[in-house]
């Protein structure tokens, strides 16, 4: 218990910390201070860390008019399943006339190629994704409801179909349930969904960011349909149904979560691990032939006119998301069998490889490190590959299929007859190897049996009793045929 309540208060000083600003003189940003936690390992820790986060800030500064959910559910393929309330669409500029189909198709382009970007980021496959809806990974499903809610905000409350109306962002709660499904972890405080962030822009001055709305769905509020339970509430479900150590422990947690923490000196840093980290749609955008960095887009396969050579880096081909949707007929870059990313830029690692060390060397967890997971791989090596049940496990899981490294899939550069034939001879190999050495022994064993036998029947063969002493006298007692010997 004194464990716990040194952890729960620990986290207690860690958020006291990153609430702390500090004023940065001639500059006027507040500054955010983060701990860090240095038995922890990233997860899933990318910039931006939230599926569409930095869209919010464009997003929010357009005029939007409210549109029926009838109409607007319709034209919808993507999101269809996500969206149940009257929805926000962009306005279109002066002077242009579009239908509401056009607009719908073209805000569920833009959440199709953020939930694409962002499941690449994550090291996920997105083409084996396509359909989210019937996938039973609470993660993706997660990236895919979050999506849908930024680009298709709910409508304000009393508002009329075709008046006008404001961007409302997702709730808080979607963004805390991104989190729980997948794990999200940057292990310092950075990895929050209520926060208005400055930083300072390119051409001078500070940009401000903020994240989502602090309310749970359904709100009239925010954009949401998920529901968080409150950690207040749970401590109260959790001490009326237990015993009364139970409840004096409850109470005594709820207690440490007030305490402000002692002064010790704790590393901390001002920049969130997520925020340093390289942001990849700037790593993934695509600049058109002639063109500069302004000019850069997300989707090479968006250009109709663009040659198939300068698409997806020369490294693949562009492949409709949905073969038989002709009504959104977006395409997305569908990598040659040795790279991956977005735009086909980003080298698999190999399964020929990972499959030779795992066969030969993996008991040493040689293929885990190879892969990427070196936790893995030192407890596989600790073990001796799990003593040889690991081993083999990772020999047919290997072999049978590019599994999942770190990031990205494995390249198929092993084809199944070869797995098939190796892993056959080397059973037999190693059956052989085993059948022999326990031959070998066996025979040894018979041998030194058959010899000890012989030397026990030659002596017997003299007929000798056994002597009763040493010496000469000895010998005269054992032998009298024989005299006395002088």
């Amino acid at each position: 218990m004194i464990w716990a309540l040194l952890l729960v208060q620990s986290s207690a000083v860690a958020v006291r910390m990153e609430t702390e600003t500090e004023v940065v003189s001639g500059a006027g940003i507040h500054k955010e201070v983060f701990t860090t936690n240095a038995v922890c390992r990233q997860k899933y820790c990318i910039n931006p860390v939230f599926p569409g986060l930095e869209d919010l800030g464009t997003l929010s500064d357009q005029k939007y008019f409210c549109e029926h959910y009838d109409a607007a559910a319709t034209p919808m393929g993507f999101c269809k399943g996500v969206v149940n309330y009257d929805v926000g669409l962009p306005s279109p500029a002066a002077g242009v006339s579009k239908e509401i189909p056009q607009i719908v198709q073209e805000q569920e382009q833009l959440a199709m190629t953020m939930y694409a970007y962002h499941l690449s980021e994550m090291g996920v496959e997105y083409w084996s994704h396509t359909t989210p809806w019937d996938q039973d990974d609470d993660c993706i499903q997660s990236v895919w409801r979050m999506v849908c809610y930024t680009f298709f905000p709910k409508c304000v409350v009393d508002s009329e179909p075709g008046k006008e109306t404001s961007y409302m962002r997702p709730c808080g709660s979607s963004c805390a349930n991104y989190i729980k499904s997948c794990g999200v972890e940057c292990c310092d405080e950075s990895v929050r969904c209520i926060f208005d962030h400055e930083r300072p822009a390119p051409g001078g001055g500070v940009v401000l960011t903020s994240g989502y709305v602090a309310h749970s769905g359904p709100s009239s509020l925010c954009t949401g349909t998920s529901v968080q339970q409150s950690f207040g509430l749970l401590l109260a479900m959790l001490a009326g149904r237990g015993s009364f150590k139970t409840t004096a422990f409850m109470a005594l947690l709820a207690g440490a979560m007030q305490l402000q923490g002692c002064d010790m000196q704790v590393p901390q840093h001002t920049v969130g691990n997520w925020r340093a980290k390289e942001d990849y749609l700037i790593k993934h955008q695509y600049i058109p032939p002639g063109a500069g960095p302004q000019d850069a887009i997300l989707n090479s396969c968006s250009l109709e006119r663009l040659a198939q050579t300068l698409q997806c880096s020369g490294r693949g081909v562009c492949r409709p998301w949905f073969k038989d949707n002709l009504n959104n007929p977006i395409m997305f870059c569908d990598c040659d069998r040795d790279w991956a990313d977005p735009e086909c830029r980003t080298p698999r690692k190999s399964q020929a490889i990972a499959y030779v060390l795992s066969l030969f060397v993996g008991f040493l967890g040689a293929d885990l490190f190879y892969m990427g997971f070196p936790v893995l791989g030192a407890a596989k090596l600790c073990t001796l590959g799990g003593f040889g049940v690991w081993w083999v496990v990772d020999i047919i899981r290997i072999g049978s299929a590019p599994v999942y490294a770190y990031s990205y899939r494995l390249a198929a550069d092993l084809p199944h007859w070869a797995f098939v034939v190796t892993v056959v001879m080397f059973t037999f190999t190693v059956g052989f190897l085993v059948v022999g050495c326990s031959t070998f022994r066996h025979i040894r064993k018979k041998r030194r049996e058959a010899l000890l036998l012989q030397a026990e029947e030659a002596l017997h063969g003299f007929d000798l009793p056994p002597p009763t002493g040493f010496g000469a006298k000895g010998v005269a007692r054992s032998f009298p045929q024989y005299g006395s010997v002088h």
